[in-house]
């Protein structure tokens, strides 16, 4: 019970760290984590968690990198395979050599082999938190393949290099040439184990289809369960696991690129299960490495402050020299040519970016943890707490030293999230003011509710590029003016005799309502209130309380659609005189509202027609779409990314539509 309380805990921590990145963005997620994790450990739980080694990597490393594996840009890694393998092995058996004596110099009391140990759990950076650095910050396209690439495989030479130091600490016995031999054979038998099984799960899976088994949720558990195996059997015959689950990944990618109608709702199923799994174990990884920490520190805080003071001092020699190796490996191996596509790139510039992109993650304190407590003479393994102690600080430091220093030289790249997310909107609305010039008498209650709903998600476009949830000092000076027009209006339309007494009062009823919910909001943020969504809250109230009172009824219908339109034109001048962005927000959710509102008038008037249907109409809108798109994109305005995720997402719309 108590193990399950934990499992939630930290199921609950993931759920806060995205709420609290959504707020302080300064914070990459693995940060967050982290933190999250060092407090969960603080609290007073009667369960701790005692990180297995072994089971850690199984249980979410295999997965998360058979994973990256599946969604690796397999032409980037083809062509990048000469500087991926160079880092992946030449620069980590550099970086054991040169890190291993300088931990021995700065810390005697450490062994030599002991040190050598520690580098080879250093030199290899994380992927997972490779990968979660790169949704953050835009690093350039072919420096990200080279550290996807190079994380993908770089565990295998690290943790082999590993082995082969505490070998040697706790039998006193090495031999350099067996070390790289093993090496060699660790790394192509596990790659060997991985296309095999891979071949062999491939055959399986066409024999449980040729005997007429087609349930989705049966192949889903086998792709699920395909990485947790092949790394077991990677190392029940011991060779690399990592790079088994890694090459039966890359494998996998190219059958979910066929396209036939038996793998087809399977992948879209699979994928949706995966995403899911993904970022769960991406947030335990995180999560369990904070809660490591405080038993890291506990062990090494016992001794005098000027230790303490040295040993920190030394986490920082020890991350600046990972970075200077790094920085000066990639300006020597690799050639200039690899950076041309990317324009504004120089050598040196890219150079200090995969130095600084280096960051270090759970496979390194993992690695740590798994170093014995006893030597073969049955002694104590001589500064284990230390050893922890100093690779959990390098991995914080290389941590914050992507977070606040790396966007530094990426400062350019980063701005272009609020471009790409203007465009997006220009395209919707490329595609509402075709489909407008597109109506006829038989489409028209179809095309009304195909716009109505580009109208919803140009309104989301712009809520999201708002970026703050609350509401600012200007946004509810916005809101009071919006209801001080509707007030007006009310008025003038009343004593047009347009509207009724019982009409007006009840709007300007409403309208005293949500002025209250601004008082409010200005008191606290939390309670604030978005006007096209309260307003018709209360227009349902009214409609349902006079069912009999159809004059009434129809009169506020009016007046509500009068006084929306009339807040759209004033708003449309404010963005026309300064370009206003809060305008530009609520213009889209005045739109929205009075498309709902011409989407049911159509509804009513054109029912004896027969009408064109709505999937027709949404075919035609995902088309424009697409054309606009591709444009956008030939014309540099949108990254292949984003142009990628845009057509993912006219997709999945329209399989949403033809299920419904």
């Amino acid at each position: 019970m108590l193990l399950f309380e934990y499992g939630l805990i930290l199921l609950s921590a993931i759920l806060i760290s995205n709420i609290i990145n959504r707020f302080v963005p300064a914070l990459s997620m693995p940060i967050i984590q982290v933190a999250l994790g060092v407090i969960i450990a603080l609290l007073p739980i009667e369960f701790t968690l005692q990180l297995n080694p072994e089971l850690f990597l199984v249980v979410f490393i295999a997965p998360l990198l058979f994973n990256d594996g599946i969604m690796a840009d397999k032409k980037t890694l083809w062509k990048l395979k000469n500087p991926i393998i160079l880092l992946a092995f030449g620069l980590v058996l550099l970086t054991v050599l040169i890190v291993g004596y300088l931990v021995h110099f700065l810390t005697p009391s450490i062994p030599l082999a002991a040190a050598f140990a520690l580098a080879a759990a250093l030199a290899p950076i994380d992927a997972v938190a490779v990968g979660a650095l790169g949704k953050r910050i835009k690093i350039p396209h072919i420096i990200m393949g080279l550290l996807e690439g190079e994380s993908l495989i770089n565990d295998a030479s690290g943790l082999v290099s590993f082995q082969f130091a505490i070998a040697a600490m706790v039998t006193g016995a090495f031999s350099l040439m067996w070390a790289g031999i093993e090496i060699v054979i660790i790394s192509v038998g596990g790659v060997i184990v991985g296309l095999l099984f891979t071949y062999l799960k491939t055959r399986f899976v066409r024999w449980l289809r040729s005997m007429g088994m087609e349930n989705v949720t049966l192949h889903i558990l086998i792709g699920v369960l395909t990485p947790f195996i092949i790394y077991i059997l990677a190392e029940y015959c011991k060779v690399s696991g990592i790079l088994a689950v890694v090459a039966s990944g890359i494998i996998h990618s190219f059958e979910r690129e066929k396209i036939n109608p038996e793998t087809a709702g399977l992948n879209f199923s699979s994928k949706s299960v995966w995403e899911a799994l993904v970022f769960v174990l991406n947030g335990l990884v995180f999560l369990i490495m904070g809660t490591q920490l405080p038993t890291a520190i506990e062990a090494i805080w016992g001794i005098p402050s000027a230790s303490r003071l040295k040993i920190i001092a030394y986490i920082i020699i020890i991350t600046l020299a990972l970075m200077l190796i790094r920085f000066l490996w990639s300006l020597l191996t690799i050639k200039k040519d690899i950076y041309e596509p990317e324009a504004r790139l120089s050598k040196i510039k890219a150079s200090l970016i995969i130095s600084m992109s280096g960051v270090r993650g759970a496979v390194t304190l993992a690695t740590t943890m798994s170093i014995p407590f006893l030597l073969g003479d049955g002694s104590q393994f001589p500064e284990r707490d230390l050893i922890i102690f100093i690779a959990s600080g390098v991995i914080l430091c290389s941590l914050l030293i992507a977070n606040f220093i790396l966007p530094l030289l990426l400062e350019k790249e980063t701005s272009t999230l609020a471009v790409e997310t203007e465009v997006c909107i220009e395209i919707v609305n490329n595609v509402i003011t075709q489909l407008n010039n597109q109506i006829t008498e038989k489409n028209k209650k179809a095309v009304s509710r195909v716009i109505r709903d580009y109208y919803q998600r140009k309104s989301d476009l712009q809520r999201k590029q708002g970026g703050n949830p609350f509401d600012s000092k200007e946004e509810l000076s916005l809101k009071k003016m919006i209801y001080e027009w509707e007030r007006q209006n009310t008025n003038t339309m009343l004593c047009n005799n347009e509207i009724d007494e019982f009409t007006a009062q009840r709007y300007l009823g409403i309208l005293d309502r949500l002025e209250d919910n601004i008082s409010k909001s200005e008191r606290n943020p939390f309670k604030a209130a978005k006007k096209n969504i309260s307003l018709a809250k209360y227009i349902k109230r009214f409609s349902d309380k006079e069912q009999n009172e159809e004059v009434s009824k129809r009169q506020f219908y009016d007046l509500y659609r009068a006084n929306d339109f009339l807040v759209l034109q004033k708003l449309k001048q404010i963005y026309k005189t300064n370009n206003s962005h809060l305008a530009s927000k609520y213009i889209s959710d005045y739109e929205f509202s009075l498309s709902i509102q011409n989407s049911r008038e159509t509804v009513q008037d054109f029912e004896s027609i027969e009408a064109v249907s709505v999937e027709d109409i949404a075919a035609l809108g995902f088309q424009i779409e697409r054309d606009n798109i591709q444009i956008m994109f030939e014309n540099g305005r949108i990254s292949w990314e984003t142009t990628r995720q845009m057509r993912k997402n006219i997709s999945l719309l329209e399989l949403e539509i033809k299920k419904d």
